[in-house]
């Protein structure tokens, strides 16, 4: 490896490890601080680093299209407010979100990104097996990973289990499917559209009042998926290659991408419980024997069907969804009382169900699944 290579995987190292610290030091390492850190690190890459020229003529076309992108995915996910309604946001415009959160915010996306235009002007690679790997690509990957992690590090409560779920789904997991985009695009067309696609999808809830009430998860799953059909979009408008072996790859890999995506929107939307279909895993020994623990059962939203006697039902009782089956039916008073137990249990529940507690008929049993879920929880204590 050259000397200059060598300096610039020292510096890429050198900055994932100040990442890293700067994680696990969080509460020291605030936002603001970290956007000098970054600021600085950002003018020191560019002193010593020669950042090449983009040659391509479709720079400022592809520019342009991020702004479009950024657009469109402000309006996919207003649009989604039609359906669900719309909330207050939890941080007003004002003055002290200005100096909170969007300066330091800012100068973060805006650092990270003059930092990766430079690192990846630079090709290190290695061989591994044959197989050659750029390594400059892979560690600017995972150190603005980790940029996008300590942006989000005091928001949210990683002791508690529905922080670390919403840390781990909206922000790591959309970070990965982004910095893949970012990683394309950079050294083909430039950073300046990236630039202002970031400020523009980040910063928009610091500035609007309102959001759509949406369910966290179908926001982490617009913002996995969308990077995906903007590098589409790109790679079949501007790029030239045209070779049949490289378009049959391409083909596998989006009829892979697209199952994988319909499968992944079939489990968002039964997981966040929102449409006529959900899924709850079974987390007591109630029900033994018919569901057991760790299972998980697909459920269909109660809409005045037909209920009789024996069938499974999920109602909610001292705040949690319980699973139980109707053992008895009876009319008092031109009021239907649905009496229901565990299979698992020798005595009918204490209390009696009436329309308006029923949620939700089980109507499938999926074995096992839910034991991942059961484990995170039992990490976290959550009873």
């Amino acid at each position: 490896m050259k000397k200059d290579k060598l300096r610039i995987f020292a510096f890429e190292i050198l900055l994932i490890l100040i990442l890293f610290f700067a994680l696990f030091a969080s509460n020291i390492i605030t936002r603001g601080l970290l956007s000098i850190i970054i600021s600085i690190y950002a003018i020191i890459t560019v002193l010593l680093f020669k950042i090449r020229k983009v040659s391509s003529i479709n720079k400022i076309p592809v520019t342009w299209m991020m702004v479009i992108f950024s657009m469109f995915y402000l309006g996919i996910f207003y649009l989604f407010g039609l359906h669900f309604g719309f909330v207050k946001t939890k941080i007003f415009f004002s003055l002290r979100t200005i100096i909170k959160y969007i300066i330091p915010i800012g100068l973060i996306i805006i650092s990270s990104e003059v930092i990766r235009r430079a690192f990846l002007s630079h090709k290190i690679e290695i061989k591994l097996k044959n197989k050659k790997i750029e390594i400059s690509s892979v560690l600017t990957y995972i150190a603005m990973v980790l940029i996008d992690l300590l942006i989000y590090t005091d928001v949210y409560d990683l002791r508690r289990l529905d922080d670390f779920l919403t840390l781990l789904g909206f922000v790591f997991f959309a970070s990965v499917s982004c910095n893949l985009l970012y990683n394309y695009i950079t050294p083909r067309y430039g950073c300046k559209g990236i630039i202002i696609y970031r400020l523009i999808t980040t910063l928009f809830i610091y500035i609007i009042p309102v959001i759509p009430d949406v369910y966290i998860f179908f926001r982490s799953f617009l913002r996995l998926l969308y990077p995906y059909l903007i590098y589409l979009i790109i790679e079949k408008m501007y790029s030239k290659n045209d070779y049949s072996t490289t378009i049959k790859i391409k083909k596998q890999e989006i009829i892979w991408n697209t199952i994988l995506i319909v499968v992944a929107t079939l489990f968002i939307m039964l997981i966040s419980c929102q449409f006529k279909y959900g899924l709850l895993v079974i987390g007591s020994e109630s029900m033994t024997g018919t569901l057991n623990k760790g299972d998980a059962v697909i459920f269909e939203k109660y809409e005045d069907q037909e209920i009789v006697e024996g069938q499974v039902i999920i109602f909610e009782y001292n705040n949690l969804q319980t699973i139980h089956r109707i053992v008895d039916i009876q009319k008092v008073n031109g009021e239907f009382r649905y009496y229901t137990k565990g299979d698992a249990n020798s005595v009918n529940d204490d209390e009696y169900r009436t329309i308006e507690d029923i949620n939700y008929l089980v109507k499938l049993r999926v074995k096992y699944i839910g034991y991942p879920t059961l484990w995170v929880r039992s990490l976290f204590s959550v009873k």
